[in-house]
């Protein structure tokens, strides 16, 4: 795949898409190969002795060990440990087993859900379901008793029992989920509300100055108008800058214009210099597992190094199924790509051991090789600053690659937002970069165009990178750029939700490019739900990606003309809806509708015609690098329609054939039009495609 940059935001052409169930089939059974011996499975080696569990069974941890594996969600590979969680996988992947294991810890899949905590719309999440019992590991003891799940039914989300494998999904909770700051009510959107207003400062006037002496809590208030600043315009604290309205100056709203490079604004001052080492206290090396779905983490004695409040990162060294590629960048340590941003809540000095705000999103493994360690940030934290309703202009990244986003640029903040900001074609670089950022809010807004068209030039959208974890991006238009939305060494947890992402860059313009991807590895366990996006997928040429879930999503593989900013021609390369290739693992995609056909033909790109192509010269539904590949066999294809086959596609391993609204709110969000069906898209949807809000604004627009 290449590696390119997106482009500016043409005319939109308003399509009624309309796609109806014609049959439900097995039809050809993507991913479902026998599993391979391989490293050490992650986290599904035979668990400790087991005592009785509190809330159920005994954990899914105690799966064969020694001679057998358990997949990474499938058969049994040829000899090894066991494999993640140690159940038998939905859809029958590669298992990713290696040596024989001794006694273990608790299996990734067989936690016991709690009651859930409140989920997303402010409903109780349901109970969590048992884990399994634990067979009899023959390099171990009984499973243990599985732990509490949080939000709910483990990492399900509220699907029916089997439609999801835990071992290989996470609970999805992100974002600001109450006000921590002055404890009131959120609004509709999910954002705190800030009614205080500390400054009303004029077009000319300091706006830094206008931050730094407004107490947190308050608001900067803009006028309709522009602002030409020279220096960046950085919220240090928790305060909001607030504009008359994203579509500038022009149409009554807020403009800022910055000159002479660097961000226009920035929420924090880390800029990239927060993924690395130097932004870290010695980091502390894990005395026991911190498994995934819980909030502990065991360090012994240096749990005395640590306080409520602290941001710290948790990672381990990479094993064989990590390809790092040629991306040594965006991590704390090279070779440590699996990482997370957490909060710490409680720190127990007698036991030794860390309690987190929220539960982990992977088994963070303390023995060799992946040695797992936690470092607490050195940086400033920023919490509850907030950027509304204003539009930029004018910023660039005039340093090397990844330095800064020239648009807004985040680091080091939680429980911060964007919300109804415009960027355009005069943004160069980045336009949003949120780096190390937990639980930060991108919804509302609208990001388009480039002032550097080119490869290697950062030409990105909303860029989640350095471990960032449980950002919610959600209602937002990301057009005419490289990479529309980018997964950049990702921290799970977080969720792509709703959005409009279209247009991007490549070249020659004929060469179709991803709308939603990943670059540096490993981005893991992040949720892509119920977007408009043509293209999405998981590009390698940086390193590989796995344990993404991709639901309700529609992706046409045909751009909206132009398909590229500045160019006619017809897309006839790497033309498809979803794209892994080689290296790629463990993905799971569900309940999408997925393909083109001459009804609603936008004539960007020749419509589907092979439902799995292994090339890049056919327009496919799915485009892998052989069906040999772990990319391929070990993905969980399940309940999405294809204009290929015209039919919903299920997977023969998979019994529930029931879909959820969602997999991370509780209902309808507030926000939604009142008069537009939700779910809007689904192959259980009739029509099957409607109407998503960022693409209704975007094509109101007409740009």
């Amino acid at each position: 795949m290449t590696n390119n940059v997106m482009a500016k935001r043409g005319s939109a052409v308003v399509t009624a898409v309309v796609f109806l169930a014609l049959a439900s089939c097995s039809g050809e059974t993507i991913g479902n190969a026998t599993g391979v011996a391989g490293t050490t499975g992650r986290g599904g080696t035979p668990g400790a002795a087991g005592t009785p569990g509190g809330a159920g069974t005994s954990g899914a941890a105690g799966t064969p060990g020694g001679a057998g594996t358990g997949s990474v969600a499938g058969t049994s590979g040829a000899a090894g440990t066991t494999g993640r969680g140690g159940t038998t996988g939905a859809a029958g992947a590669i298992g990713r087993g290696g040596a024989t294991a001794g006694a273990g810890t608790t299996g990734r899949g067989g936690t016991t859900g709690a009651a859930g905590t409140t989920g997303r719309g402010g409903t109780t999440g349901a109970a969590g379901t048992s884990g399994a019992a634990g067979t009899t590991g023959r390099g171990g003891t009984s499973g243990a008793a599985g732990t509490t799940g949080a939000a709910g039914a483990g990492a399900t989300g509220g699907a029916p029992a089997g439609l999801l494998d835990p071992t290989r999904t996470t609970t999805w909770n992100p974002g600001i989920l109450t006000d921590g700051q002055l404890q009131m009510p959120l609004g509709p959107d999910g954002l705190p509300v800030r009614t205080t207003v500390c400054a009303t400062p004029a077009p000319g006037a300091d706006l830094n100055a206008a931050i730094k002496t407004c107490p947190e809590g308050q608001v900067v208030k803009l006028a309709a108008g522009t602002y030409t600043v020279s220096a960046t315009v950085t919220l240090n604290k928790g305060v909001v800058l607030r504009g008359a309205g994203s579509g500038g100056a022009s149409k009554g709203g807020t403009t800022i214009v910055k000159t002479g490079g660097n961000s226009v604004l920035a929420i924090g001052t880390g800029q990239d210099t927060a993924c690395y080492a130097s932004a870290f206290a010695a980091a502390v090396a894990l005395s026991a597992d911190a498994v995934k779905e819980t909030g502990v983490v065991t360090v012994g004695a240096n749990a005395a190094k640590f306080a409520p409040g602290d941001i710290a990162l948790i990672d381990e060294v990479d094993d064989a199924p990590i390809m790092e590629g040629d991306c040594m960048y965006f991590k704390r340590v090279d070779k440590r790509s699996v990482s997370e941003r957490v909060e710490v809540a409680a720190v127990d000095t007698g036991a030794g051991t860390i309690t987190l705000a929220s539960p982990l999103h992977w088994t963070f493994r303390s023995a060799s090789p992946h040695l797992a360690q936690i470092a607490k940030l050195s940086q400033p934290v920023v919490r509850w600053a907030g950027i509304e309703s204003l539009a930029i202009q004018g910023g660039a990244n005039p340093g090397y690659n990844g330095q800064m986003a020239g648009g807004i640029d985040v680091s080091n903040a939680a429980y911060s937002w964007i919300k109804d900001v415009q960027t355009d074609g005069s943004i160069g670089g980045m336009h949003v970069a949120l780096t190390g950022a937990y639980r930060t809010v991108v919804r509302d807004s609208h990001f388009h165009n480039s002032a550097t068209y080119g490869f290697g030039t950062d030409c990105y959208g909303i860029v989640l990178r350095c471990g960032a974890a449980d950002n919610l991006v959600e209602n937002n238009i990301a057009r005419y750029m490289n990479k529309p939305i980018l997964f950049n060494v990702s921290g799970g947890g977080n969720v792509i939700g709703y959005n409009y992402a279209d247009n991007s860059w490549a070249t020659p313009p004929a060469w179709q490019e991803v709308n939603i991807d990943t670059h540096c590895s490993f981005p893991h366990m992040e949720l892509i739900e119920g977007n408009y996006a043509p293209h999405m997928g998981a590009t390698t040429t940086h390193g590989n990606a796995g344990y993404m879930t991709f639901f309700r999503n529609y992706s046409s593989s045909q751009f909206a003309p132009p398909a590229v900013y500045g160019s006619t021609d017809l897309q006839n390369g790497n033309v498809t809806a979803l794209d892994f290739p080689k290296g790629d693992i463990a993905m799971t995609v569900i309940g999408n509708v997925f393909g083109s056909a001459s009804a609603g033909d936008l004539r960007t790109a020749a419509v589907s015609s092979v439902y799995v192509g292994t090339g890049s010269s056919a327009s496919s539904i799915v485009l892998v690098d052989s069906k040999t590949d772990v990319a391929y066999t070990s993905l969980v294809w399940h309940g999405n329609y294809d204009t290929v086959n015209k039919a919903v596609m299920w997977s023969p391993s998979i019994a529930a054939r029931t879909l959820p609204a969602s997999l991370y709110r509780a209902g309808k969000p507030a926000w939604w039009p009142a008069a537009n069906p939700w779910p809007w898209s689904g192959s259980d949807q009739t029509p099957m495609v409607g109407t998503l809000p960022a693409k209704a604004r975007s094509d109101a627009l007409g740009m």
